[in-house]
């Protein structure tokens, strides 16, 4: 409510400072409110948007081509880098063995110098065989072999998905 004094001026309410507060109170309050809408409007939004990029870990194919016959000559011992096999190739024929250690899955490391140890762990100490038996250490199993093709290309293929349990080489 307005009123007007002698001189024809309107006079206008005085505002107590206790409306003052309630009012600056109200304003921060609103904002704060908006504030945090807004903040779990836009988790919400990030979070959907997460849900449709998939969380994979891409590893590589366990099926893998590892090169033509040429290239492992009789008598050879061929590491293939990064993907923990070795190639032996033999008179008889060859096999890929595998360069994981049975105990707690190492990288063991083949011996060239000891014609009874070849292969060794370096972690905890286990010692294979040429064809992969446990010699002693902590090593629960042998080393498994995977199974071995020749492609229609000419070129060797190994299946690390499939243990070769019969110990077969590969005729070439």
């Amino acid at each position: 409510m307005s009123s007007e004094n002698s001189t024809g001026a309107t006079i206008l309410p005085f505002r107590t400072t206790d409306e003052a507060v309630d009012e600056e109170r109200r304003g921060f309050v609103k904002k704060m409110a908006l504030t945090a809408l807004t903040v779990g409007v836009g988790g919400a939004a990030i979070q959907s948007a997460r849900f449709f990029k998939p969380n994979v870990l891409y590893e590589p194919s366990k099926v893998f081509k590892v090169g033509e016959l040429s290239k492992f000559p009789i008598g050879s011992r061929i590491v293939i880098e990064g993907r923990g096999i070795e190639i032996v190739r033999e008179r008889d024929g060859m096999h890929a063995i595998s360069l994981v250690c049975t105990h707690l899955g190492c990288l063991i490391k083949p011996v060239e110098n000891d014609p009874d140890i070849g292969y060794m762990c370096p972690c905890h100490g286990s010692t294979f065989a040429l064809k992969g038996e446990v010699l002693g250490g902590p090593a629960p199993k042998d080393l498994p072999w995977y199974e071995m093709y020749m492609d229609n290309t000419g070129a060797l293929v190994v299946d690390t998905s499939k243990v070769n349990h019969k110990r077969t080489k590969l005729v070439v």
